[in-house]
């Protein structure tokens, strides 16, 4: 029975509740049999007292001769016994209309006592009030004992039973939805419509049996991602090895052209012999090294987890017409048309140093890569640059990788018609790292980089 008791909370509940509801009702029944008489007795003897003093009154007013009716009226009220006694102590009137045969010897009491005068006369009042209601109050009390017990009993089951209903059915109901759980059935739900803790408990339980039954469904799909993944790491992999791959091939071939002009000098072979123009050579071509090995470390700093940029205000607008004043040169030699379009006072937080790569690359790849006689366009309008170069063109599959390092629109790399491909890397790589969107595009006239500074 105990073991059937532990392993039910409904059975619990009410035996709990109905300890509980006994033990009030008893309480507050003991409280009522000892404070109810009490404020009883007080309350009489308040009433006695006060009919007394108002019985003194009449007497000093009318003389005792004349006020029996009075004390009549005081005993039989009161269930007291008056008597009225001269100076001398001899009794002059007394009445006594409480039943002393019927009444409980422990029946409380009180005495009042008081002189007044009649006609030069001192006489002596006495009273001693039998308070009879409070032992009958009591009395009555102690007799409703077993019907108030009964009633007592009978409510508290009643009470019992509604409250462990109330509170264990919802419980059991989640109990048994949870062991379903345990088999992974997520097609049950919680029906219980409540807004306290229980309720609580039964919408979290019914939340997670759709986030395990979406979870379950997306098992698959997750699966997917995770081949997608394996993918995209493979793709990441061919990327690292064609970097590194094209980074051998852009350095291989000027150090082999220092190599063979090194040699040439050293055995004074032909050409060779005028050493003074060949070295100037190779000091060219190392400095044609240490660009793509700066280009290359760049790019490679700008690709790791940890690096992170240092902004501060900037004036872009003074920044594009210093990228514009470093190729004028170029501009002149190539004889070709610069239109600038630059608002002022333009400002964006970012890292200065960057940025200014980024102008740079842009105008001097549109310089390098534009024909004689051409025009380039630089504009910066609310925030958005643009550099538009005509006369030039590129087709939509090479757009698609102009911004892939070591990629050139130009496919035999020759030196002469372009850098190593990493430019434009460079400037994709700075813009993503300031979340500043970008593109390429073909224009009716030749080719527009636009880059939005918002």
């Amino acid at each position: 029975m105990r073991r059937k008791i532990s392993g039910s909370i409904q059975a619990k509940t009410f035996l709990s509740m109905l300890a509980l509801l006994v033990a009030c009702c008893i309480i507050i029944y003991g409280m009522v049999m000892i404070f109810l008489p009490r404020n009883y007795h007080t309350e009489l003897e308040g009433q006695v007292t006060s009919d007394f003093y108002d019985l003194v009154e009449t007497l000093e007013r009318n003389g005792w001769e004349a006020s029996s009716e009075s004390l009549l009226e005081f005993s039989m009220a009161n269930n007291a016994s008056v008597e009225i006694n001269d100076e001398d102590g001899n009794s002059l009137f007394s009445v006594n209309f409480a039943d002393m045969e019927k009444m409980d010897s422990s029946a409380p009491s009180m005495s009042c006592s008081a002189t007044f005068q009649q006609s030069g006369q001192i006489y002596h009042l006495f009273a001693n009030a039998a308070l009879v209601a409070v032992a009958q109050s009591y009395d009555i009390l102690l007799k409703l004992i077993p019907l108030i017990a009964s009633v007592i009993l009978l409510i508290s089951i009643i009470g019992a039973i509604l409250c462990s209903r109330y509170y264990s059915k919802p419980l059991v109901n989640i109990s048994n939805v949870a062991k379903r759980m345990t088999t992974l059935d997520m097609t049950w739900k919680c029906d219980v419509n409540r807004k306290d803790e229980i309720g609580v408990l039964a919408a979290s339980l019914n939340e997670m049996s759709q986030r395990l039954r979406n979870a379950l469904d997306g098992l698959q799909s997750a699966n997917e991602q995770l081949q997608q993944d394996i993918e995209r790491e493979r793709e990441q992999e061919k990327q690292r090895i064609d970097f590194f791959t094209s980074v051998s091939h852009e350095l291989k071939t000027p150090i082999a052209i220092i190599k063979g002009e090194l040699e040439g000098m050293i055995y004074q072979a032909g050409e060779y012999k005028d050493r003074d123009l060949y070295l100037r050579h190779c000091l060219k071509t190392t400095n044609d090294m240490e660009r793509i090995v700066k280009e290359i470390l760049m790019a490679a700093r700008m690709g790791g987890s940890d690096f992170q940029l240092a902004r501060s205000d900037l004036d872009i607008s003074q920044m594009v017409q210093k990228a514009c004043r470093q190729v004028m040169g170029r501009i002149e030699d190539k004889e070709m048309e610069l239109r600038l379009d630059i608002q002022p006072d333009i400002h964006y937080e970012g890292d200065g140093r960057l940025l200014e790569k980024v102008f740079s690359n842009v105008i001097g790849n549109a310089v390098a890569y534009s024909p004689m006689e051409s025009t380039v366009t630089v504009s910066l309008q609310d925030g958005v640059f643009s550099v538009e170069n005509s006369g030039v063109h590129i087709a939509k599959e090479d757009l698609k990788q102009i911004f892939t390092p070591f990629y050139r629109v130009d496919k035999s790399r020759n030196r002469n018609s372009g850098g190593s491909g990493l430019g434009l890397y460079i400037v994709k790589t700075i813009l993503d790292h300031h979340g500043i969107a970008y593109t390429m595009e073909n224009t009716e006239d030749g080719v527009r980089f636009t880059a939005v500074f918002r």
